[in-house]
C-alpha cells in the first residue's frame, strides 16, 4: 500500500512536470502568434519574493521594485505549483475512481486551475478579479484559459508518454 502511494506520487510529480513544460510550450507558440500574451514572468517573481518578505497583495506590481532573481523565483514557483497540483489531480482522480489519464478529466482539471490565476494571482499584483484591472493588450483572461487549458492538455499528455 505505502508502496502504491509512493509509486504513485513519484508518477504524479513527473506528470507535474511534463505539463507544465507543454504549458510552457504551447504558451510559447500561442504568444508567437498573438493569440495570448499573459502577466510577465519578472512580476509572479517580484509577487513571490514579496510573500517570502510578508507582503502578499500588492496596489500594482509593475510599481513594485525590481528584485534580484525574479525570473527564476517565478520558474520555481510555476513549477513547483505545477507539479503539487498534478499530485492533487492524481490522487484525487484515484480517490474519485476516474482515470487520471481521460482526456476531458484531464482538460476540465486543468481548466479548474484558473481559479488560482483570477482569485488570488491577479488580485494580489493589483490587477483584480480575472485581472479586469490589469493591461488590457495582456490579455489576461483569456490567456489564463488557454494556458491552463495546455496544462490539461499536458496532464493528459503525460499518461500517454509515461509508465503508469
Amino acid at each position: 500500500m505505502l508502496n502504491d502511494t509512493i509509486v504513485t506520487i513519484i508518477f504524479a510529480v513527473f506528470a507535474g512536470i511534463a505539463a507544465t513544460i507543454t504549458m510552457d510550450v504551447l504558451e510559447i507558440v500561442s504568444h508567437k502568434i498573438g493569440v495570448t500574451v499573459g502577466v510577465k514572468g519578472q512580476w509572479v517573481g517580484r509577487w513571490y519574493l514579496g510573500i517570502a518578505r510578508g507582503k502578499l497583495v500588492h496596489e500594482n506590481i509593475e510599481d513594485v521594485p525590481e528584485q534580484p532573481g525574479e525570473l527564476q523565483a517565478a520558474m520555481i514557483g510555476h513549477y513547483t505549483i505545477g507539479t503539487v497540483l498534478a499530485v492533487i489531480y492524481v490522487i484525487g482522480a484515484e480517490w474519485l475512481s476516474i482515470s487520471p489519464g481521460h482526456f476531458l478529466v484531464a482538460i476540465i482539471f486543468g481548466l479548474a486551475t484558473c481559479v488560482f490565476p483570477w482569485f488570488l494571482v491577479f488580485p494580489a499584483l493589483g490587477f483584480g478579479v480575472f485581472g479586469t484591472k490589469g493591461p488590457r493588450e495582456l490579455k489576461m483572461f483569456r490567456t489564463s484559459v488557454i494556458n491552463h487549458l495546455f496544462y490539461g492538455f499536458g496532464l493528459w499528455w503525460s499518461f500517454l508518454v509515461l509508465p503508469f
